[in-house]
C-alpha cells in the first residue's frame, strides 16, 4: 500500500471508531480491506479466514495491522459452514460488544472447465464458498447489527457477476447470485437502518489470481480477454488496495445514501 496518505490512528477518518469484520482477510482484497479499516481509524478489525498460519494467513494480517498501530483479532472460520461463521460473528460481539461494518471477501475462482466437463463436486465447492458462504456471512452479520439498528455490509462480487467468463461457470453463477442476494438484503433491511452493497472488481492482482493463472493458463487468458487486461500486472489489472478503498468508503458516512448498489471497480472495462 505504498503511496497511501496515512493519518495517525484515532484521527477522524472514514472508519473512525467502528468495529469491522472482514472475511477472507488473510490475503488479497480481504487483507487490504482489513489494513485500510485500521488505517482509517477503526477501533478494531476482526479478520476471518480459513488459513491459520504462514504466508497469506489471517494471523499474518492481524500482525500487520498491529504493527501499524491498529487493533485486530483473528478468527478461523470456513464461511461455507454455518456454525463456524455464526461463531466468528459471536466472537466479534463478545470481544467488542457490537458489529458496525463487514466486508465479505472470502471466495475461490474454481478449477476451470467447460460446462459439459464440469464435475458436480467442483460446482458445489465454488458455489458453496462464493454464494452460500456470502449468504451465511451476511445472515449472521445482519443478525448482529439489527439490535443497534445500524450497520453496513459490503459483499465482494465480481465483474464476472455482470459478464460471462468461459470456463468459470460456477464462479460466474455464484457472483451473479451475490448481486441478487445483495439487492434483496438491501431492500429487506433498509428500514432497519442497515445498508448493504456489493463491489464488482475486475481482474485484481491477488494471490488467488496469480495461482489460478499459473495453474490454468487458458482460463487466465479467457479472463484477461473478458476484462481487457493484457497480462497480469499490466493492462487493466487492479490492485487490492483499490477495491479496499471502495469497500471502506461504502461503509462510511460518506456513502450514507448508497444502498443496494453493485459498484463496478475495474478500470472501465465493463460498462453498463
Amino acid at each position: 500500500m505504498d503511496g497511501w496518505c496515512r493519518l495517525p490512528y484515532g484521527a477522524r477518518m472514514l472508519a473512525d471508531g467502528k468495529i469491522a469484520l472482514v472475511t477472507g482477510g488473510g490475503s488479497g482484497i480481504g487483507r487490504a480491506t482489513a489494513e485500510l479499516f485500521a488505517a482509517e481509524g477503526a477501533a478494531a478489525v476482526v479478520v476471518v479466514d480459513l488459513t491459520e498460519s504462514g504466508e497469506n494467513s489471517g494471523p499474518e494480517t492481524v500482525e500487520l495491522v498491529r504493527k501499524a498501530g491498529g487493533t485486530a483479532l483473528f478468527v478461523r472460520a470456513d464461511v461455507a459452514v454455518e456454525a463456524e461463521m455464526e461463531a466468528a460473528v459471536a466472537v466479534a460481539l463478545a470481544e467488542f460488544g457490537r458489529l458496525d461494518a463487514a466486508v465479505n471477501c472470502a471466495g475461490v475462482a474454481g478449477s476451470g472447465a467447460k460446462i459439459a466437463d464440469m464435475a458436480l463436486e467442483e460446482w458445489n465447492r465454488v458455489v458453496g464458498i462464493d454464494l452460500t458462504g456470502t449468504f451465511l456471512a451476511l445472515k449472521h452479520e445482519i443478525r448482529a447489527m439489527l439490535p443497534e439498528r445500524a450497520g453496513t455490509i459490503v459483499n465482494i462480487a465480481s465483474a464476472a457477476g455482470l459478464v460471462p467468463v468461459p470456463y468459470l461457470s460456477p464462479y460466474c453463477s455464484a457472483k451473479h447470485g451475490v448481486l441478487g442476494l445483495t439487492k434483496t438484503a438491501a431492500k429487506e433491511y433498509r428500514n432497519a437502518g442497515l445498508r448493504i452493497n456489493a463491489i464488482c472488481p475486475g481482474v485484481i492482482d491477488t494471490p488467488m489470481i496469480r495461482a489460478s493463472a499459473a495453474e490454468r493458463p487458458e482460463v487466465a487468458k479467457q479472463s484477461r480477454e473478458a476484462s481487457g487486461a493484457n497480462a497480469l500486472g499490466g493492462g487493466f489489472v487492479g490492485r487490492p488496495e483499490q477495491i479496499a478503498s471502495a469497500a471502506v468508503w461504502l461503509c462510511s458516512e460518506g456513502a450514507s445514501f448508497v444502498n443496494g448498489e453493485s459498484m463496478v471497480v475495474d478500470g472501465g472495462t465493463v460498462t453498463r
